[in-house]
């Protein structure tokens, strides 16, 4: 703190005084007691985890951070945590700067963490709850809630869910199929000379909760509208809190900041149709009598909220939440047609199972043996959820390890499916090792749709909606990759959920002219 005293048209200033050095002596001793005291704070508590194993710090302060971001700059974050177990374990922690992480992919652990959800809770800031403070799932949905209003929900939705076996689902999604082929399908692969698979599915399966019952003016008639803001939305999600010129790809702030309002605008559209819904369906509701009808997701959901004593503005974050979720199946497809362009057998045998099998009920579908193989081998490889975060609350003994409470826990489908221990050659993508269903392994070594509790309800509905797709598209193209130059297709590892760059593109040659022609063949 300085004064200045002016002499005609010259200025002086003034030597500080003893307040202004008594002052500025004060304030950097008092940041540096802050400082040396949150150091000294972290330091204690990372030494109560000293006992358990890691890898070596990079420093105190950064902790793991330099390691991991050169992994994930060459798309090798998660296939770094691979390298750790082999080395250190199936339990060893890991640093966040400062501070601690216990990372688990020990079997009798993961079934501790998926079964004790009073004590191993969900984190608090997942970031599909929101968008730039826009409220997406919120904090009860079916996928992303906790406690026990979230239980009461889990449980009526369950039941709604086991509702759907097979020879329900057949009958309404082998009609969805045919009708997407004419209606969309074949003008989507018109208009385009190369086709982007994951965008392709991703129209598919937005049309799918309308045969559920989630009837959305956007849903059967209109997938590819609903699709593309699911895109959007779910390509910003992960990275809303880094700077948006670079979410936008914009180098221009006004662009970028247009963007941004224009999908929060989006957001607010949809949670105002999913209203829209709600008040229809509850007037539809007032006039029945009895259970909900089998095959009305929408009545479920409604009635799984109203019990468990929650508003429709949560009933709008499961709507949500469910076309959110239909994307998964959409990346599945992507991912395993990432892998078919390096397996081209595999796909060779998969496309002639598809084709000689005729599906004429629900029963066929068992006969898609090897195309199961293929499915569950890419669920191995690259599960759609690829990693997970619990808060642990209360001390507790995982591994053989003593674990403090309040701390972080984190696991990782896919570095337990690539676990050489529990897989052969884990990093092969091979459909034969699962010639007799899922090896004859512990239960907890296998879970691309999760286990426990949280098991995901739909997995079902992806089985059998994932392999429809695949007999039509098979039985009525040719495929060839067509990746584009530059940008081989590939799957990244850095985020909770798996995402797509670079397609899948691939060609699509019609097999039949017309729809005669594809009759009498």
């Amino acid at each position: 703190v300085v004064s200045t005293q002016s002499t005609g048209s010259r200025s002086r200033v003034s030597p500080p005084t003893f307040y202004d050095m008594f002052l500025l002596i004060s304030v950097i001793v008092i940041a540096s007691i802050y400082y040396s005291y949150d150091i000294v704070t972290k330091w204690l508590y990372a030494r109560r985890f000293n006992h358990i194993p890691g890898p070596p710090v990079v420093s105190f302060l950064k902790g793991h951070g330099p390691t991991l971001g050169t992994a994930k700059k060459h798309n090798a974050f998660l296939d770094c945590f691979v390298d750790w177990v082999q080395t250190y374990g199936e339990t060893f922690q890991f640093r966040i700067r400062t501070r601690p992480v216990i990372f688990t992919v020990d079997p009798a652990a993961l079934r501790t963490i998926f079964q004790d959800v009073n004590n191993f809770t969900k984190v608090d800031h997942l970031p599909n709850r929101a968008l730039f403070g826009q409220r997406i799932t919120g904090l009860y949905s079916i996928l992303t809630g906790g406690g026990q209003e979230w239980a009461i929900k889990r449980r009526i939705m369950s039941t709604f869910f086991q509702k759907q076996n097979m020879s329900h689902l057949y009958p309404k999604l082998a009609p969805l199929m045919d009708r997407l082929l004419e209606t969309k399908i074949k003008p989507w692969v018109a208009n385009n000379d190369i086709v982007d698979v994951h965008e392709l599915s991703t129209m598919i399966f937005s049309a799918l909760p309308g045969v559920l019952g989630l009837d959305c003016p956007m849903g059967v008639d209109e997938p590819e509208e609903i699709g593309k803001r699911i895109n959007i939305l779910l390509d910003v999600i992960p990275v809303q809190l880094v700077d948006i010129n670079k979410i936008f790809g914009s180098k221009d702030a006004q662009e970028a900041l247009r963007l941004k309002g224009a999908t929060v605008t989006m957001v607010i559209q949809m949670r105002m149709m999913a209203k829209k819904m709600i008040a229809e369906k509850r007037k539809e509701m007032d006039g029945w009598e009895g259970q909900n009808p089998d095959d009305d997701l929408l009545a479920w959901l409604i009635t799984a909220n109203d019990a468990a004593g929650l508003t429709d503005e949560e009933v709008v974050d499961d709507i949500m939440t469910v076309y959110l979720v239909m994307d998964n199946m959409s990346k599945q497809i992507g991912s395993l047609m990432v892998y078919m362009i390096n397996y081209p057998e595999v796909y060779k045998k998969m496309v002639e199972e598809l084709r000689e099998v005729e599906l004429t009920g629900p029963r066929s579908l068992n006969k898609l043996t090897y195309t199961e193989m293929v499915l569950l081998e890419s669920l191995r490889m690259t599960p759609v959820l690829l990693r997970g975060t619990r808060w642990l609350k209360n001390p507790v003994n995982i591994g053989g390890y003593n674990i403090p409470g309040d701390c972080q826990f984190q696991y990782s489908q896919y570095v337990l499916h690539r676990n050489e221990k529990y897989w052969k050659n884990a990093r092969e993508f091979d459909p034969e090792r699962f010639r007799n269903g899922v090896p004859n392994v512990d239960s907890m070594t296998y879970m691309p749709f999760l286990t426990g509790p949280r098991a995901c309800l739909g997995r079902h509905v992806a089985m059998v909606s994932m392999k429809l797709m695949l007999s039509t598209i098979a039985r009525n193209y040719d495929l060839t990759p067509m990746p584009v130059a530059g940008r081989p297709p590939k799957i990244v590892q850095t985020m909770a959920v798996s995402r797509l760059e670079g397609g899948p593109f691939y060609h699509f040659k019609p097999l039949y002219k017309t729809k005669e022609e594809q009759e009498c063949n």
